[in-house]
């Protein structure tokens, strides 16, 4: 698929200031990192996708010439593995402020911050021990939830909102699947594939070289009243109402 989007995730309990300045942050790093890289083309970058809830922000650029692009992704994702390694990125001194300025919310509240991309995901935190030890643990499985925010220009993505935790989970979709997609929005459903987790939580954060999607039923309203009497009684076995006075009255 086109890797022309960028994420920046705050993983965390986000203030309002540091989701602003981390949005300020990245638009800083995005054009300083253009600047370094696209000589001729100018690339335009533009809000893609804000998920406030989970503190994740998506920008995509736009450019008559993919590949430039896509060099700025690819750089991005340079940045994110030397703050990883807690080294300057191999940039321009602009670029390096930038980068720092990212690092540097890194505090109690935000303990940790995610790069991510179409192809990778690198995590930078304020313990040492976490990103030495691998922040992310990457696996084929399965994953519940419902989708949200589809989008299929010049890529295919979604967001998911895992069943579980309600936490927003990046879907990328390989081009030539666009069948996958089909009537999905707002469903409940079951997306398999590469499946990128926290390592310390477990908790799913994206989902790539997805194989199926499957879409679930609905659950009715009032739907557990039919659980009611599946049990069946004992004989001479005092009924619920019963033990429940009885429990009042004691």
């Amino acid at each position: 698929m086109a890797k022309d989007t960028i994420t920046l995730a705050l993983n965390g309990d986000v203030e309002l200031h540091h989701f602003s300045k981390a949005l300020s942050t990245l638009e800083t790093l995005v054009q300083a990192l253009t600047r370094d890289l696209v000589a001729t083309e100018k690339i335009r970058w533009i809000i893609h996708d804000l998920q406030v809830s989970s503190a994740i922000a998506t920008v995509r650029g736009e450019c008559d010439v993919l590949q430039e692009v896509e060099r700025v992704v690819d750089a991005y994702v340079d940045v994110g593995r030397a703050l990883e390694r807690g080294q300057p990125p191999n940039f321009s001194q602009s670029v390096i402020r930038a980068a720092s300025g990212i690092s540097q919310l890194l505090d109690d509240n935000v303990p940790s911050i995610r790069f991510e991309t179409a192809d990778s995901d690198i995590t930078i935190a304020t313990q040492p021990n976490i990103t030495a030890s691998g922040a992310t643990v990457q696996s084929v499985g399965a994953i519940e939830g419902r989708v949200q925010t589809l989008s299929n220009r010049k890529g295919l993505r979604f967001n998911l909102y895992d069943t579980l935790r309600d936490r927003c989970v990046s879907c990328y979709v390989d081009e030539g699947k666009e069948d996958l997609l089909r009537e999905i929005w707002g469903k409940r459903t079951i997306v398999e594939g590469e499946i990128t987790r926290d390592a310390l939580s477990g908790r799913p954060l994206a989902a790539r070289r997805i194989s199926l999607i499957h879409v679930l039923p609905e659950i009715e309203k009032g739907n557990y009243l039919r659980a009611r009497g599946i049990a069946p009684r004992l004989h001479n076995a005092r009924r619920a109402e019963e033990i429940i006075r009885g429990l009042r009255d004691a």
